[in-house]
């Protein structure tokens, strides 16, 4: 079971490298734009900022992902360092848990608000929201996957 999970999310780490490159670039693009045609041509677009927010919301969402994939997100150890090995596992284990609820939270709530923003627009760019708020859903299916393969590697590991 766990060499199939490590096999698809080698994948999913392709699918989410290469987005978070997009979605970053688009960011700077768009930034340097606005940029350059408030400051220079004195007169700016109006749908640069939009553009970068956007972007700005699907690269850290994404982002995220990776940091659960990693575990490198924000910890305090001060307490967990006291434990012994075997019980700072279960803790850990337990964390994932918890991950993977939080995440299934966005995947229920996320998948309901992108449903009910399908034919509300942006105000500069006139796309549907759905297109931002499905970034919340599609985050957290992948955090959930890669909850569950934190928890197997962890009981692997034993």
């Amino acid at each position: 079971m766990v060499e199939i999970l490590k096999k698809i999310t080698k994948k999913v780490d392709l699918f989410l490298y290469f987005f978070i490159v997009i979605f970053f670039s688009i960011l700077i693009f768009s930034c340097v734009l606005q940029v350059f045609t408030r400051y220079i041509l004195n007169s700016a677009f109006s749908w640069t900022e939009e553009l970068a927010r956007y972007s700005f919301i699907w690269t850290n969402l994404l982002g995220a992902v990776l940091c659960v994939k990693k575990s490198s997100h924000a910890t305090v150890t001060a307490l967990t360092d006291k434990f012994s090995e075997k019980r700072r596992k279960k803790i850990q284990i337990f964390v994932q848990i918890i991950i993977f609820l939080v995440a299934l939270i966005l995947v229920i709530y996320g998948t309901e608000l992108t449903l009910k923003t399908i034919k509300q627009t942006s105000a500069a760019m006139k796309i549907s929201m759905a297109l931002i708020n499905a970034s919340v859903p599609i985050t957290g299916l992948f955090i959930m996957l890669y909850a569950i393969l934190n928890i197997l590697l962890l009981k692997e590991n034993r």
